[in-house]
C-alpha cells in the first residue's frame, strides 16, 4: 500500500493519532512468546551492540525495556567478543540481539553468531527478530550446515521472506516486530519542529532516491554515523574497558560495565537522535530504525526502501497500516 506524497496529516488528527498508537502498541504484544520461553530461566543477554548504528542501539535499549517490563534479569549482557563462555550452564538459556545482520553483508558479526551458537550445541538459543539475508547461496549453505544441527536453536524473524529463509536454519521460527517496538511511546520536549529530515544510509545498504524524494524540499540530512559525530570517543572508551577487564582476568565485571557505562551512553546517543526527529516536522529516511523511531515519536515519515528490500518487508508485515507512514519504493 503507497500513499501519496507530501508529507501531511489528514485533518482528523486525532483520529489518525489513535490508530497508529493502536499499530504500536499491538506490535509490542507480540513479544510476549518470549518472556514465557526466558521466565524461571537463568539467561544471557549477548551479542550487544557496540558500534554507532543508532538502530542496534534502539533494539538494544527495546530489549532491556522488555526484560524489565516482564521482571526478567539477565546474568549476563555481553558483546560478543568478551562474552565469557565459563558462565554458562547446563540448562542456560543465550538470547542473542536482534537486528539486520544475520547473513553474509556483515560476515564478522555472522561469523561470531555461528561460532557461539556452534559452542553451546545442548543450550537453548533464542535469536531475536532479525532480518535474514544472504546474497550469495554459498554463505547460505555453509550458513546452514553450521547451524542446522543445533537441536534447541529458536531464530525469531521480522519479516516472512526472513521466516522462509530460516526454516533452512530450524524448525523453531517465530514471526515478530523488532524490540524497538518496546521503547514506545518515545515523547520529546516541543522544540518547534519545522521542515524535513533526511536520514541517509551512507552504508553497504544504500540505495537510490526515487525522484520522488527528489523533489521535497530537506532542511537536514544526515546519517546515525554522523550524528553521533565526535562522541564516537565514548565507543572506544567502552571497547578499551572491555579488553581490559578481560584481559586483567575480570570477565564477570563486563556486565556491570555494560549496565553502568554502555547503556547509558546509548541513551544518550539515542536522545540526540530523539531531539534530531524533535526539531523536524517531518521525516524522509532509507533507514529501518529512522521509520522505527519515527512510529516510536508519533511523527509522519516517508521511508524508502534498502537496497534489498528489507524496509518494504518489514513495512508490509507490521507497519502500514500507520496513517503516519508512507512506503516510497525503489525505483533505479
Amino acid at each position: 500500500m503507497n500513499r501519496s506524497f507530501p508529507l501531511s496529516i489528514p485533518s482528523q488528527e486525532s483520529q489518525v493519532m489513535n490508530k497508529h498508537s493502536e499499530v504500536m502498541e499491538g506490535l509490542k504484544a507480540h513479544h510476549a512468546i518470549i518472556a514465557g520461553m526466558l521466565k524461571g530461566k537463568r539467561f544471557h543477554f549477548v551479542d550487544i551492540p557496540d558500534y554507532d548504528n543508532i538502530g542496534d542501539l534502539l533494539i538494544m535499549l527495546g530489549t532491556l525495556r522488555f526484560f524489565q517490563i516482564h521482571g526478567l534479569t539477565p546474568s549476563t549482557i555481553a558483546t560478543l567478543p568478551y562474552f565469557d563462555h565459563t558462565r554458562v550452564r547446563a540448562d542456560d538459556v543465550l538470547v542473542l540481539q536482534g537486528g539486520g545482520n544475520f547473513g553474509d553483508l556483515y560476515t564478522s558479526i555472522h561469523g561470531r553468531r555461528e561460532a557461539l551458537i556452534a559452542a553451546f550445541p545442548n543450550n537453548r538459543i533464542i535469536q531475536l527478530p532479525q532480518t535474514l539475508f544472504f546474497s550469495s547461496e554459498d554463505a547460505l549453505a555453509k550458513s546452514v550446515a553450521t547451524m542446522c544441527s543445533h537441536q534447541d536453536l529458536h531464530i525469531f524473524v521480522r519479516d516472512i521472506v526472513s521466516e522462509k529463509l530460516a526454516h533452512e536454519f530450524t524448525d523453531k521460527v517465530y514471526l515478530a516486530p523488532d524490540m524497538a517496538h518496546q521503547l514506545y511511546p518515545v515523547k520529546s520536549t516541543d522544540r518547534g519542529a519545522k521542515g524535513v529530515l533526511r536520514i541517509q544510509r551512507v552504508d553497504k545498504e544504500k540505495p537510490y532516491t526515487p525522484e520522488v524524494i527528489k523533489q521535497l524540499s530537506i532542511r537536514t540530512t544526515t546519517d546515525w554515523v554522523e550524528l553521533i559525530g565526535d562522541e564516537r570517543k565514548l565507543i572506544t572508551v567502552f571497547e578499551k574497558l572491555e579488553w581490559r577487564l578481560k584481559h586483567y582476568g575480570m570477565p564477570g565485571a563486563l556486565t556491570a560495565l555494560s549496565k553502568w557505562f554502555w547503556v547509558p551512553v546509548c541513551r544518550r546517543f539515542m536522545n540526540k537522535a530523539v531531539d534530531l526527529f524533535a526539531d523536524h516536522e517531518s521525516v524522509v529516511t532509507d533507514r529501518l530504525h529512522g521509520h522505527i523511531l519515527a512510529c516510536l515519536m508519533d511523527k509522519k515519515h516517508i521511508v524508502i526502501d534498502n537496497n534489498y528490500g528489507k524496509n518494504s518487508s518489514y513495512m508490509n508485515q507490521w507497519t502500514i497500516e500507520s496513517p503516519l507512514t508512507t512506503l516510497a519504493r525503489e525505483k533505479t
